[in-house]
């Protein structure tokens, strides 16, 4: 049984090496075809919870077009900016996109929303809901 396993994932451990490397290179692509951002928002949850679990910020989109996206943070040089890439895909509902993160210490001053290249968005104003 253990050598039949061993085998089958030797089998299919190309096919996961291909995946990878097809997402790696989709990511490097600008995407042409960005939907424009209708609204943009920002929270931090600090809302009272049972137990121990983070605060979060999370951020969401909707946009103008019918399939979903997907919001990727990118490395930022600037701080208190996060930076996020809008990419078609994810498991948001159509026309939408959403982002959360752990809210922790280090506070977000902006959110900037980038497609093909260019901001698309930004948000200034980062509200607390409590």
């Amino acid at each position: 049984m253990v050598r039949r396993a061993g085998l089958l994932s030797l089998m299919l451990a190309p096919l996961g090496g291909c995946t990878l490397w097809s997402n790696l290179l989709s990511h490097q692509q600008p995407v042409a075809d960005c939907p424009a951002v209708t609204r943009a928002t920002a929270w931090v949850d600090k809302m009272p919870r049972i137990g121990s679990g983070d605060h979060k910020m999370i951020v969401a989109l909707s946009l103008d077009d019918d399939r979903p996206w997907l919001l990727t943070p990118v490395p930022s040089s600037t701080p208190g900016l996060l930076t996020l890439e809008l990419s078609p895909g994810g498991p948001a509902v159509p026309g939408h996109a959403g982002y959360r993160e752990s809210a922790g210490n280090a506070k977000r001053e902006a959110i900037s929303i980038v497609c093909g290249g260019e901001e698309r968005a930004r948000i200034d104003q980062i509200r607390v809901t409590m």
